[in-house]
């Protein structure tokens, strides 16, 4: 006899189970000459902040079908670069002369041999330029952290590869000091560390250096650089000085299901930041 509890979840699991392939076969239906990738699930939402810690929540959808978020300000306009899954996968970059409330978006375009598949884009100020630094060649073993400049924000010329090593991804550059680089990688479930002097050649791991967490991008807050990630707790930032990372505030970003993380930063000035991250009901 069919006990009354499975009688019970039998149509239950039947709603769940349409409702996955809905979700898995529709794109196909609406795009049948794209490849679907998993980024087509995500989609990039915004928070705004007033001292890097304290976080509010836009609930709008910035964009669809995009993952791995990076921004920069850049004489008066917001520079969001992002993967870009729409139908296949592609670098893409959305510029808005209104802090955010708009854009206007365009396909990143990268002069050199070491990009043919960039992703997990990073983007700095580097004096009177935008420095691009991204994972070069998607699926290679083994991944090469590939830099790169522009003075459009669009069109760019590599400069160097950074780094590589096997299954490492996202990568965060940031300049500690006149004479000193840093740059994060994601390696697991941990941070990887490398230095150097110079980005015209590639950086040196740092063997001493441990931290748990992904997903990252550092910037200056209140004149001290505020490393954003993803840890246990969700989004989280931490303080990054010469000893190190130390945890600032956990847990920024609530009110969302499913999976949330690549906070990117926007410093418009003292008391003036916007975050962006992606969002998937569907595990990365």
């Amino acid at each position: 006899m069919v006990s009354k509890k499975l009688r019970i979840m039998t149509p239950i699991l039947a709603v769940g189970l349409i409702a996955v392939l809905v979700v898995v076969i529709a794109p196909l239906a609406l795009y049948p000459n794209c490849n679907i990738v998993a980024p087509y699930y995500h989609r990039v939402y915004s928070a705004t902040s007033v001292n890097g810690l304290s976080w509010t929540v836009n609930s709008t959808v910035i964009f669809n079908h995009a993952s791995v978020p990076g921004a920069v300000y850049y004489y008066g306009k917001v520079y969001l670069y992002f993967i870009n899954a729409e139908c296949g996968e592609k670098l893409s970059v959305a510029i808005s002369d209104n802090h955010g409330n708009s854009f206007a978006v365009y396909d990143v375009a990268i002069s050199g041999s070491n990009s043919p598949r960039p992703v997990d884009p990073n983007p700095i100020v580097d004096g009177g330029l935008i420095r691009l630094t991204y994972v070069g060649n998607l699926g290679g073993n083994p991944a090469n952290i590939v830099t790169s400049h522009s003075f459009d924000g669009i069109n760019f010329v590599e400069d160097a590869i950074l780094f590589s090593e096997a299954n490492i991804t996202d990568p965060d550059l940031f300049q500690y000091s006149p004479g000193e680089w840093i740059l994060f990688v994601d390696l697991g479930s941990t941070l990887l560390k490398a230095n150097g002097t110079s980005i015209s050649m590639p950086l040196v791991r740092d063997t001493t250096f441990s931290f748990g967490g992904i997903l990252c991008s550092t910037h200056y807050i209140n004149g001290k650089l505020h490393t954003y990630y993803l840890g246990s707790k969700g989004i989280s930032v931490a303080e990054y000085n010469s000893s190190g990372l130390t945890v600032l505030a956990e847990d920024l970003i609530t009110g969302f299901t499913g999976f949330i993380g690549d906070p990117t930063v926007v410093v418009f000035g003292p008391d003036n930041y916007l975050m962006y991250f992606k969002q998937t009901d569907i595990p990365p």
